[in-house]
């Protein structure tokens, strides 16, 4: 259920939020490697949700960069 809502409100952000969003899941993917490297802490769930986010991310991004593209 929590992907469902987290969906719906990816869903409902704009463009330049989905680019601030993805740029802080990359942010958070690369600070969780980081720190699983460092202190040896390995929390590897976390790895397939930021992927999968971004992964979402991109292609609310495609779609809404497509529907401007078709609105001019």
């Amino acid at each position: 259920m929590k992907s469902r809502k987290e969906l719906e409100l990816l869903r409902s952000m704009s463009y330049s939020d989905l680019v601030k969003e993805l740029k802080n899941t990359r942010k958070d993917l690369f600070d969780s490697k980081m720190k699983s490297t460092i202190t040896g802490e390995l929390k590897p769930h976390l790895f397939s949700t930021f992927r999968k986010k971004i992964a979402r991310i991109k292609y609310l991004m495609s779609s809404k960069r497509s529907d401007i593209n078709e609105n001019k």
